[in-house]
């Protein structure tokens, strides 16, 4: 339990400090507009969950079943390169980006630039807090990223403080977060081998990078369309996400320990359920004071606020049984079926939201296809799978056929 409150602290105290980050920024500079870059750029933090579940979960869940750890700096290096490459040319398109999204390039180019990079550092520094992780050293990775977020508020803050030139602001943050950034990586690259398997990468992490992708798309046609509906609606949306967004964060530390555990034959479901629960309990508890503390503050139609808020608390119940049993079985069971299980649920649920013409269009998706997805990872875990007394799942299969449904997947 000490390690899911651990790392799950360290994730919510980030995401937090990111977004207090863009609050200050609006309070100090007189325009709390800018708060609104943070849903602006929300779609492009599933970019860098997918270029992170492809270069650096994947590669140290490799590295811990192979045993063989040459394929994890290069994970890294590589990553470090597609990154670079990718939020390079969003930057280049900002404009257009802003655009789709019904904003005004006019108010939010400058900060949106400066989220930009500060997505694409944040990348970085967790290509490298995902190796620390996996390797159990979870002080130095916590360090490493509280250093970063602490820097990154910091940086933003003290120089609008001192000054109201908005390209000052954003190149002092920007090259704070690349030094840091290069110390960092300097510190934790040591193998350099060229070990890097695309397909084994892809395995590994498949239900996840098609999830994210899946992600991207639904927030990125979704909200453009449900800004379209007025500032009452970006206001209550954007102070939803700033209040759970921390909160998501924290959470995905369910997914994170379970994989560690599950590569090192060492998940007990029972367990893992309980510690779930407890730390959802918390950080729901913690998103419904925060919004009954601000939503007059940010001037939030108290209805509209509570149907976006309610959404995300009945989600993260169903994640406490879903993240587990998803991540077991597309480790344990078949990466293949897990990810097509996956993609047909997302399918149905980005279908609902470029077809509903509301601006609640995303959150209707989000319940849909949270509710398909319990119901069918459950049904196999039902199936084939059964908990011992010690909480252990076991296969209902005999040892012949768990053998040849593995055979399948290599």
């Amino acid at each position: 339990m000490k390690r899911y409150f651990n790392i799950s602290i360290t994730l919510f105290i980030f995401s937090a400090l990111n977004v207090l980050t863009y609050f200050l920024l609006g309070v100090i500079t007189k325009n709390t507009a800018y708060s609104e870059v943070f849903s602006l750029i929300y779609p492009l933090q599933f970019v860098v969950s997918i270029l992170l579940s492809f270069f650096a979960s994947a590669s140290n869940i490799r590295a811990n079943k192979e045993k063989n750890e040459n394929c994890i700096d290069i994970g890294i290096i590589l990553g470090a390169i597609v990154g670079f490459l990718t939020f390079g040319i969003v930057g280049l398109l900002v404009d257009n980006y802003i655009v789709f999204m019904n904003m005004d390039p006019d108010i939010y180019r400058n900060f949106t630039l400066m989220a930009i990079g500060q997505l694409f550092f944040t990348y970085i520094i967790n290509l490298v807090a995902e190796k620390l992780y996996f390797k159990d050293k979870d002080n130095r990775a916590n360090l490493c990223i509280l250093g970063f977020i602490l820097l990154n508020l910091f940086s933003v803050t003290i120089s609008a403080l001192f000054t109201t030139n908005e390209l000052i602001i954003v190149l002092v943050n920007l090259i704070s977060l690349l030094l840091y950034c290069a110390v960092w990586l300097g510190l934790t690259i040591r193998r350099v081998h060229f070990d890097f398997n695309i397909i084994k990468n892809f395995k590994y992490e498949s239900m996840y990078i098609i999830n994210e992708l899946f992600m991207f798309i639904i927030y990125f046609f979704g909200y453009s369309r449900a800004f379209g509906f007025g500032s009452e609606y970006v206001t209550a949306l954007n102070l939803v996400n700033l209040i759970t967004d921390p909160q998501w964060d924290a959470l995905n530390a369910i997914n994170k320990i379970a994989k560690i555990d599950i590569s090192k034959s060492e998940y007990n479901y029972k367990k893992s359920l309980i510690n779930s629960s407890l730390i959802s309990a918390f950080y729901i508890g913690i998103s419904i004071t925060l919004f009954f503390g601000l939503f007059k503050t940010y001037k939030v139609v108290l209805s509209i606020g509570l149907i976006y808020l309610a959404v995300q608390i009945f989600d993260m119940l169903m994640n406490i049984v879903t993240a587990n049993i998803k991540t077991y079985l597309q480790l344990e069971f078949s990466p293949t079926r897990c990810t097509i299980y996956n993609l047909v649920i997302k399918v149905i649920r980005t279908v609902l939201i470029l077809s509903i013409f509301s601006p609640f269009n995303t959150d209707i998706g989000q319940i849909a296809g949270g509710l398909l997805s319990l119901t069918i990872f459950m049904i196999i875990r039902l199936k084939y799978y059964k908990k011992d007394k010690e909480g252990y799942l076991a296969p209902k299969l005999d040892a012949k056929s768990l053998k040849e449904n593995k055979s399948e997947e290599s």
